[in-house]
């Protein structure tokens, strides 16, 4: 079994230097650190995390709680576990998933097995009941999200109010006069800040700007859910509707919905949806997007956890991130020229 000694030799180091480049102390020089991580490589070490954690050091994982399920899209969560993964191994680091599902009680029982040195905890609700016991873990903590509920735990979240504004205004710079929110399901307002900013943040201001709104909900992001706007398209000739998209799911339904209907998505129906932008990009419908900006959130998650690990200013408690609206559209939009006229 390779040891932290035998990294120590070949690296021509001592022993702490190898526990401090492990640790990702920032005690020790980029260069050495390097020379280091090369003995490590070559000698395939991997360091105990439980007997490092006994021995009052770090045990090198930092946990992820997050809720994977039959209805989780990688599309949407696989930016954030990558960039999670780039940023801890950037340091030496590894990641533990703690599925979200099983609460405070999956969380503390990591802690009590001293298998993880802090937490980024996901899927946070608006009133969210796991506050209290995770103020009170031996653990460092960043919430990636949005309560409602007083706290003093770190967080970051990306305006999800600022994208419906993005989306509305968007909408009305091509000439709508009606607009349509898609979203997956109607409970989430209540629980969840994206979607409450998403299906009734954003109609309440399109309404204010004079524009007619509504959401609606296709549950299991089905073909049985966007029945009712297969349907409707047929009976918006000659109105200016556009739609406000929150998920890729959704955003795939609906272009080959609009498709079928025999019009181009974007040119015949403007569309804005909340996708990223790699995902946008790929499509084979030119679509505007809002990139949810999750690399950005967790990197400022990861660095904030960090600098609490390491005794340091971790920057304001609460992080917000601004979002851009991405123009993608090969052709001009139909309401354009009413706009003009």
């Amino acid at each position: 079994m390779v040891t932290a000694q035998d990294v120590a030799e070949l690296a021509g180091v001592s022993r702490a230097t190898v526990s401090y480049v492990m640790n990702g102390s920032d005690l020790i020089s980029d260069a050495t650190k390097r020379h280091v991580m090369r003995a490590v490589e070559k000698l395939g070490y991997h360091p105990n995390g439980p007997a490092r954690a006994l021995a009052g050091g770090r045990t090198g994982f930092i946990g992820v709680a997050v809720r994977i399920d039959a209805n989780t899209s990688s599309v949407e969560l696989s930016p954030h576990l990558t960039t999670i993964i780039s940023e801890t191994e950037r340091r030496g680091n590894n990641v533990l998933l703690i599925p979200g599902q099983e609460g405070l009680p999956g969380i503390r029982r990591i802690e009590k097995q001293s298998m993880v040195d802090g937490l980024l905890v996901y899927d946070i609700e608006l009133h969210e009941d796991r506050l209290a016991g995770l103020a009170k873990l031996n653990l460092p903590c960043v919430l990636v999200g949005t309560t409602q509920d007083a706290t003093a735990l770190p967080s970051v979240d990306v305006d999800y109010a600022r994208i419906g504004e993005l989306q509305v205004d968007e909408l009305l710079r091509v000439g709508c006069e009606e607009i349509l929110f898609l979203d997956s399901k109607a409970e989430d307002a209540d629980h969840f800040n994206f979607s409450r900013a998403f299906t009734i943040e954003g109609p309440a201001y399109a309404r204010s700007k004079g524009v007619k709104a509504s959401a609606r909900f296709l549950e299991g992001r089905h073909w049985k859910g966007i029945a009712e706007v297969a349907q409707d398209i047929d009976t918006w000739h000659g109105r200016k509707v556009g739609i406000a998209v929150r998920t890729p799911a959704i955003l795939d339904l609906l272009v080959a919905t609009v498709r079928a209907h025999g019009l181009v998505p974007g040119r015949d129906l403007p569309i804005v949806a909340v996708c990223p932008n790699a995902f946008a990009q790929q499509h084979p419908v030119s679509i505007t997007n809002i990139d949810p900006l999750a690399e950005q959130c967790s990197t400022v998650a990861v660095n904030k956890l960090y600098a609490l690990l390491d005794g340091k200013a971790s920057g304001p408690v609460r992080d917000v991130i601004e979002p851009e609206l991405q123009r993608r559209e090969s052709t001009a939009h139909p309401y354009t020229a009413t706009l003009r006229a």
